[in-house]
């Protein structure tokens, strides 16, 4: 009776925890301390973003820790298709392909990819061709001149930062600006509204402003663009969703402010989850504390 609210949780939790191992709430991991704030190193105190590292940390900056930097991304067929296409895409880009060879070469690797049943399997197979037809014609139409095919590219922002990939075409326009090409292959592109500051894109830009193309002689950007020859083309076209040069913009210095905002979020101690459209098909929702999978992590 005459026991101190304090003495009376403590003889509680201790009952709890005898009873079961690992109930005691000091044990819960919602309720434990932070185990390091210290912020995130980088190797040679060097930040190395790639342009879509950029848009995936803008999007929600936990989910772009738990997959790139403790390895919680997934893999899944629509990947390994991807691959496929972007691969038979150079060889059509180098003159080795017609859509009949190209499918000869879809035969040879279709065995590797497994959708899980037969039927679904044919199905795939038919989208898989029309991706490739859709990227012929796109290829035939294209008036810009390639340059280079599966660049990789390294370009320096400032002291400590770095961006670092690969991109799938280096074209060159009229005025003999480097024009940036992705090809993609998913369901979804993005909103017209939003390619004016469109991240990857912009990223683009900016490596071929700070020189990562400049052994092809073109160090300014004449724009970036998204060859959309999935589900986000339209029928029988691929659908090429263009962001205009960076020095036609009306803030020609966005993309640079961008990339030094992210690159200063990713070495921080402190990583944001936000909601956003690509919250639904996230690998990592159950690690995530703004997701109702996530609810034990709040």
């Amino acid at each position: 009776l005459g026991a101190t609210p304090a003495r009376v949780l403590a003889t509680v939790n201790a009952i709890v925890a005898a009873a079961q191992p690992g109930a005691h709430p000091g044990e819960w991991y919602a309720l434990t301390e932070i185990s390091d704030e210290r912020p995130l190193r980088w190797p040679d105190d060097i930040v190395r973003v790639s342009p879509s590292a950029v848009e995936n940390f803008t999007k929600c900056g936990l989910r772009w820790l738990l997959e790139t930097s403790v390895g919680a991304g997934g893999t899944d067929v629509a990947r390994g298709l991807g691959t496929v296409i972007h691969a038979l895409a150079v060889l059509a880009a180098t003159g080795e392909g017609t859509e009949e060879t190209l499918g000869k070469r879809l035969d040879d690797v279709w065995h590797e990819l497994d959708f899980g049943g037969a039927w679904y399997n044919r199905k795939q197979r038919v989208v898989a061709e029309e991706m490739v037809s859709r990227f012929l014609r796109w290829q035939r139409e294209n008036p810009r001149e390639l340059i280079a095919l599966e660049e990789s590219f390294v370009a320096t922002v400032s002291e400590g930062v770095q961006i670092k990939g690969r991109v799938d075409r280096v074209e060159r326009d009229g005025q003999g600006r480097a024009v940036i090409i992705d090809i993609k292959t998913g369901k979804h592109g993005p909103k017209e509204a939003d390619l004016e500051r469109h991240p990857q894109l912009g990223v683009y830009q900016l490596a071929a402003l700070l020189g990562a193309f400049e052994r092809h002689g073109m160090t300014e950007p004449g724009g970036a663009a998204l060859v959309q020859v999935g589900d986000a083309a339209t029928r029988n076209a691929a659908k090429e969703q263009t962001q205009i040069p960076l020095a036609d913009d009306a803030d020609p210095g966005w993309a640079r402010d961008m990339v030094d905002t992210v690159a200063a979020g990713m070495s921080g101690p402190v990583f944001q989850a936000k909601v956003n459209d690509g919250c639904r098909t996230c690998v990592v929702r159950a690690s995530c504390p703004v997701s109702k999978n996530g609810d034990q992590v709040c």
